[in-house]
Formats: structure tokens, C-alpha cells, sequence
């Protein structure tokens, strides 16, 4: 019997809990490894946060998707990796052997190293720990949300519509949303600033105190709550794994997502580095389209059937940031539309991607 670990339950392995769901492959053990008993779907995060859904309505029960995948469930997260012995240790200090073992465990807050962000600041990941301390947002003052890409932009629009708070959003780049369109940039940057959201560009925050961000420029900004939303950075625990990572620390993965250095070693969405030369984003829509070929290509090297196959990033992709005021601005190819109709496409987009996976669980 082969024992195949997924650890972290991510976009990608929800195809992987589906397709074992419909039927055991043979001759293999699966393991689900979590951090916690249930998974939030990042993507309706800004709208449980505007109060437009209830908390159940973006949970997945993993207890249940385990078992209806037939996957033995470990709850405390993986601590470390042994790439060499084949061993994960788990958060509980048990080791785990494995045959292959995948990784779908997102990517960690950009500059969360800057003094006073981690006794100061809310950082977007873990993601449920910062939804329960958002939820509230008890502090009275400003609402400072640092970082302007797309998880930024949504959460100052999304926090600003249910709390009605002055809100700021710091970005160091050129504009909002990070890496968009001109018409995508003016459509967002409008909407800001009907809004009443402050937008402050070119601004690098260089240390938080209790209240107050001291930025580059020397100018220092007071707030009640401070989101940071940066970029991603590489998850800590492949550093000292023995296997081979990119760059910037990601586990480093060829097009079929195996590490060029391990067989066995598979890692898809935010965390992994695809060292083909081919660009893809840290975003979850291309972790979704990930999930059927690391499905494909764990079953074949487990069983010994079929033939890996290489992923392709998509060029493009439609985006739909919520405004929490059952409005979405949505962009593709370069065009952007504000409006009550984007809103209904991406709810109902995110309603159908949550129940299928749900219904699994059930």
C-alpha cells in the first residue's frame, strides 16, 4: 500500500479529495493534513466581512471532505519536511512516511518582518485567524489596510462598507489594483474615490507602533485597525526540507508540479515555484486550474497509470473584486465594468465553486 499526504487543504486538492471521493485508487493510503478543522474560501472572505454571508456559506468541513475521500484526516498541520527520509512531522511531533506527498499551503504575508507588524497589525494569513479578529474590528479609529492588490483593494472597500469607517489603503507601487489594466486601474481608483477611501501611493510603511505607521517619507499615519495585505512570501517550512526550491523560497516544481529534485514531491498553488520559466501568478484561480492536472499526475505516478502531463497557466484571467456594497468591479482583456451585474457574476461564480465542493463534504 503506497501512502499519499496532502498537506494543506487548497484550491488544487480539493480536485484531488473529489476525484479519490468517486472512486479509491488502488493500492493507495490517502492522508489529509490540516491546520485546524476547517478550510475558508478565501475568495467570499470580503464578503463574510461586508456582512453579505454567513460564516457557514464559505467553510469547508474537512472532517467531512476526508472521509468522503476516504482519507485518513491529521488535523495539528505539518511542522517539518524531510525531503530525504520521505518523513513529514506533524504539528503534534508524530512523523509521517509517504510515498508522494503534495502541497497546498499558500504563501505567507510579504514584510510581515517589519517591526511592530506582528504585535501591531492584523496580516490576511492564517486566514482564519485574521477573519475572527476582523469580523469585530472592535478598535475605534481608522481602518489602515496595507497593500494594494487585489486583496487589499477588496478589503478596504468590504471592512469600509459594513464598519463605515475613514478608511486608508497604502500602496508602494504606481497604482491599484496591483498589476491592472489602465481601464481596470481608473475604474478601481474611481470607485475609491466615490468611495471616500483614501488612497496613498508610493508609500512604504517602515515600522508599526500601538496607533501609528511610520512610513518612508517620514510622515507618521494613526490608525484603530491595521490589515496587512502585502504580497506573498515563501512558506518557512521548505528551507530546511533538503528539496529544492526556487528563488524566493518556493518548493520548487516542473510544469507536471514534481520537484525536479525528488520524485514524489508534488506542491501546486501559492507555494510552489514553477522553475520552467513560465509565469504564474500567486492567485487562487490558477490553483484551481492546477487542481485536475496534479490530480492526474499524482494518480499516475501512485498506480503507475497514465502519463504526467504539463501545466499551462492560463494568459489571462476574468477579474471580479467585491465592493461590499453589492457592487464588483470586473476586469478582462484590458476592459473593466463597475457595477451590480460583476456582483451577481462572481456571487454566483463563488456559490457554485463552495457547493460543490460542500456537497462533497455532506
Amino acid at each position: 500500500m503506497k501512502r499519499l499526504v496532502l498537506v494543506g487543504p487548497g484550491h488544487a486538492h480539493l480536485f484531488v479529495l473529489e476525484a479519490l471521493a468517486r472512486g479509491p485508487w488502488t493500492g493507495v493510503e490517502p492522508v489529509l493534513v490540516s491546520l485546524g478543522r476547517r478550510q475558508l474560501y478565501s475568495g467570499m472572505v470580503p464578503g463574510y466581512l461586508a456582512g453579505q454571508y454567513a460564516l457557514e456559506a464559505l467553510s469547508f468541513d474537512l472532517e467531512g471532505l476526508a472521509r468522503a475521500a476516504g482519507a485518513r484526516w491529521e488535523p495539528s498541520g505539518a511542522a517539518s519536511l524531510d525531503a530525504e527520509r520521505r518523513e513529514l512531522r506533524l504539528g503534534d511531533g508524530r512523523t509521517l512516511a509517504y510515498d508522494a506527498v503534495s502541497f497546498d499551503i499558500g504563501s505567507l504575508p510579504a514584510g510581515d518582518t517589519v517591526p511592530g507588524v506582528r504585535e501591531h497589525a492584523v496580516p490576511l494569513k492564517p486566514l482564519e485567524r485574521a477573519v475572527s479578529r476582523l469580523v469585530s474590528v472592535p478598535e475605534p479609529g481608522p481602518l489602515l489596510v496595507v497593500g494594494g492588490g487585489a486583496a487589499g483593494v477588496e478589503l478596504a472597500l468590504c471592512l469600509q462598507a459594513r464598519t463605515g469607517r475613514p478608511t486608508v489603503l497604502l500602496e508602494d507601487g504606481k497604482h491599484v489594483p496591483r498589476g491592472a489594466s489602465r481601464m481596470a486601474s481608473r475604474t478601481m481608483h474611481g470607485l475609491l474615490e466615490r468611495r471616500g477611501i483614501a488612497v496613498r501611493l508610493d508609500s512604504q510603511v517602515t515600522a508599526l507602533e500601538a496607533g501609528v505607521a511610520h512610513l518612508a517619507s517620514g510622515e507618521r499615519l494613526s490608525f484603530g485597525t491595521c490589515v496587512w495585505a502585502t504580497g506573498a512570501r515563501a512558506p518557512e517550512l521548505f528551507a530546511t526540507s533538503g528539496a529544492a526550491v526556487d528563488a524566493q523560497g518556493y518548493l520548487a516544481v516542473r510544469d507536471t508540479m514534481e520537484s525536479p529534485s525528488h520524485p514524489g514531491l508534488f506542491a501546486a498553488g501559492d507555494c510552489a515555484g514553477f522553475v520552467s520559466g513560465q509565469h504564474v501568478p500567486k492567485a487562487g484561480v490558477y490553483a484551481v486550474r492546477q487542481g485536475p492536472v496534479l490530480r492526474d499526475n499524482l494518480r499516475a505516478f501512485l498506480t503507475g497509470s497514465g502519463t504526467p502531463r504539463p501545466y499551462r497557466a492560463q494568459s489571462g484571467f476574468l477579474s471580479l473584486l467585491n465592493a461590499g456594497d453589492g457592487t464588483a468591479v470586473g476586469a478582462w482583456k484590458g476592459l473593466a465594468l463597475h457595477g451590480r451585474a460583476p456582483w451577481r457574476l462572481k456571487d454566483a461564480i463563488d456559490r457554485r465553486f463552495m457547493e460543490r465542493f460542500q456537497k462533497l463534504a455532506r
